[in-house]
């Protein structure tokens, strides 16, 4: 097992991971940081026709490791 911190940023706000969470692999942690981006653009995107969520995956000593982001783009087709 080892320790990840998993950092989101919605484009307002960072929110930085004090508290990590153990995980079996870097390949679990990947998996982790992709389930988190959906909650979070669901519950958090501002009102804009182009917003992203980012999850930046630190290691034990803090070190990134790996980052996802998913981007939603709306127009209005008119």
């Amino acid at each position: 097992m080892s320790l990840f911190y998993f950092d989101i940023n919605d484009g307002l706000e960072a929110a930085y991971d004090d508290t990590g969470t153990e995980l079996a692999d870097r390949a679990e942690a990947r998996k982790e940081a992709l389930a988190v981006l959906a909650p979070v653009a669901r519950e958090g995107l501002p009102d804009s026709m182009k917003c992203a969520v980012t999850v930046t995956v630190r290691d034990g000593a803090k070190r990134p490791i790996f980052h996802a982001s998913l981007t939603l783009v709306e127009d209005w087709i008119e």
